[in-house]
């Protein structure tokens, strides 16, 4: 049976962990089926990673080199888009988004997801401190 939950989180910290919502999600569902996770934003994304500080630190520094908070970035120029005035200056968040996808499917068999042992399902929010909409969607 198909199954959706919207929920929404507030993103104080880049990587917010999901594992425990999804397995909240999932803990009524017999068999074997899947859930798929997806967020409804341009400026975070949906990743499997290990939730390991040091890696997480290697993570920040590579978007760092690829999308730097200092550089001038087009879709910062609010003067000449058709935005509020008061719109966020995020070009690099929307750049570093490009390395993450914004949804992710897991398997689920008698009600757990079928995570390895180092696996954790993060939020990855590269334009805090939002509140964000993720649909729980159970196939």
């Amino acid at each position: 049976m198909k199954t959706r939950k919207t929920i929404i989180i507030k993103t104080e910290k880049q990587f917010t962990p999901l594992n425990e919502l999804i397995s909240d999600f999932v803990k009524d569902k017999k068999g074997i089926g899947q859930v798929h996770i997806f967020v409804r934003h341009s400026t975070c994304g949906i990743k499997i990673i290990e939730n390991e500080i040091l890696l997480l630190a290697d993570i920040n520094n590579y978007l760092e080199e690829i999308a730097p908070r200092n550089k001038i970035y087009m879709h910062d120029k609010i003067e000449i888009r058709d935005v509020p005035i008061d719109e966020r200056i995020n070009g690099f968040s929307h750049i570093r988004q490009l390395q993450f996808p914004t949804s992710e499917t897991i398997p689920v068999q008698d009600g757990k997801p079928m995570l390895g042992q180092w696996q954790t399902v993060f939020l990855v929010e590269f334009d805090p401190i939002r509140d964000r909409e993720i649909v729980f969607t159970y196939i």
